[in-house]
């Protein structure tokens, strides 16, 4: 058994969703899973497994930042999973999204640049997988939600004290800054597994402006329902 995953083979399904909150883990599960199960509690970071249109689906809390959302991730695959697919949120830093938007995250950047000693301090490209975003962006059109494809920024700390660095990123069309994608992109390349990220924007970084509770659980849900409405085809990917 992991350490921080107290779960066995078998718990898990082959597909993970992965929000940083584990409320809102808990509320994705009960709202969507047919007969959910709490397979892990431990620190707080819930992990469920039920079943949606009678495929499996689990869901597990990956906690705030690159360093937590790496624990999980690690001893999701040693439990034998394949596809890990983030619900979260972001901050825009590009005046083309908006409040309200979700954007299919294409590849992230690192403000931290967290892979560098691995690759003897070249640059590591994290790219989500290609497929799999093909999946949830036909699933988007088909229930006429809207995806925005781009790139994002992960960054190491919330509260930045300058912004200099985010508009830079900007500047060479990066749309979003958020917590964890980069890590998660590296690890899923590192073990020959699918990822991707759907974010809602939350904030708008440069204004100062922040969504209402009740739009960003919009957003969650419709993140939510884009992946479930997939569930057969990232199944039809991975067999």
């Amino acid at each position: 058994m992991p350490i921080h995953i107290h779960a066995e083979q078998g718990q898990i399904a082959k597909v993970v969703l992965l929000p940083g909150d584990p409320q809102r883990a808990e509320y994705i599960a009960r709202k969507y899973f047919k007969d959910p199960v709490k397979y892990t509690d431990y620190r707080l970071m819930y992990g469920f497994t039920g079943s949606y249109n009678n495929l499996p689906i689990s869901i597990q809390t990956t906690g705030m930042g690159t360093p937590s959302l790496s624990i999980v991730v690690e001893e999701l695959v040693t439990l034998g999973v394949e596809v890990l697919i983030r619900i979260g949120t972001c901050g825009a830093i590009s005046s083309t999204v908006d409040i309200g938007d979700i954007i299919c995250t294409v590849a992230s950047s690192s403000s931290h640049d967290i892979f560098s000693q691995r690759f003897n301090n070249a640059a590591f490209s994290a790219s989500s997988d290609f497929y799999l975003n093909s999946i949830l962006l036909q699933s988007a059109k088909s229930h006429n939600k809207k995806l925005i494809m781009g790139d994002i920024l992960t960054s190491e700390t919330f509260y930045e004290e300058n912004l200099d660095l985010y508009r830079k990123f900007a500047s060479y069309g990066v749309l979003a800054v958020e917590m964890e994608s980069y890590a998660l992109f590296g690890l899923a390349k590192k073990y020959g597994k699918r990822a991707a990220a759907l974010l809602t924007v939350s904030d708008k970084v440069f204004e100062q402006k922040r969504a209402s509770s009740d739009l960003i659980l919009g957003g969650v849900n419709s993140m939510v329902e884009i992946i479930l409405s997939s569930l057969k085809d990232i199944y039809d990917l991975i067999q």
